[in-house]
């Protein structure tokens, strides 16, 4: 595996991106990594990311560890889309989410836009840099794999907006925006445990039960570990109770990402 860091793909914000390769020539495509601090601190350059593209880069994948912008407050964006985050999270607490409304209000929707300019600036820099397709997935950890999941099915104001993913794994994270779940949408794996003080299971199951209404592709896998971030560590290295390792499903649902385009 080799590490090609810093690389600017948001010169507006000043974000940048860790990319990790595969030995090989070329990745067969990328995998983003969000990770978790909801949405008001955390790092590109947290350990974890590499313990994942460890994995990923094994299997052909590239992984691009991303900054985005933290601490977001409303008055960032136009006066319209206040107004439409301020009925969203109306909506999302209407719906029965538990979560603390800073998961859900401006700094979420400031993540979801920047890794969606990730997704976009890979799809036009990736061959340069050593990834062979422009398919894209999300690895979110927390309050990254709740900007994942909702830029795979995104808010209303934000459809034409945003660029969505072939694929999400959310760990530890939540779907806020239940009602958007829709049947041809992205294949979405939802990572989780309980008693989780920072992100209940049961807001996780109000997607999972959305999904299953409605048909959409999204799935939750209970680890049966409780806790929050102890839910990485599950991913990396533990097992469900049948014995298949959490992380073998990941690279399962990552794996359409390799088939080709033109297949």
């Amino acid at each position: 595996m080799k590490c090609v860091p810093d690389i600017v793909y948001d010169t507006t914000h000043d974000l940048a991106l860790d990319l990790y390769l595969p030995d090989t020539l070329k990745a067969d495509a990328c995998v983003i990594y969000a990770h978790g601090g909801g949405f008001r601190k955390g790092s590109r350059d947290e350990v974890e990311a590499a313990h994942f593209a460890e994995r990923l880069t094994a299997k052909g994948l590239a992984l691009a560890s991303i900054s985005y912008r933290l601490r977001t407050k409303m008055d960032a964006f136009p006066e319209d889309d206040q107004a439409a985050i301020e009925a969203y999270m109306v909506r999302s607490e209407k719906v029965g989410l538990t979560l603390s409304p800073s998961l859900y209000g401006p700094a979420f929707i400031a993540a979801m836009e920047d890794m969606s300019r990730a997704i976009e600036y890979l799809w036009v820099e990736g061959q340069g840099l050593g990834i062979a397709s422009r398919k894209v997935g999300v690895l979110g950890i927390s309050a990254g794999g709740i900007a994942g999941l909702a830029l795979a099915y995104p808010p209303m104001q934000w459809t034409r907006r945003v660029s969505r993913p072939d694929a999400v794994v959310s760990i530890c994270g939540a779907l806020v925006q239940p009602w958007r779940l829709e049947e041809d949408g992205p294949p979405c794996l939802m990572i989780h445990g309980p008693r989780d003080r920072v992100i209940g299971l049961e807001n996780v199951k109000l997607a999972a039960a959305r999904a299953e209404q409605v048909g959409a592709p999204v799935s939750l896998v209970n680890t049966g570990i409780r806790g929050h971030t102890t839910q990485v560590d599950a991913a990396l290295d533990g097992q469900d109770h049948s014995g298949r390792a959490f992380m073998d499903m990941i690279l399962y649902h990552f794996a359409d990402l390799r088939a080709s385009e033109d297949a």
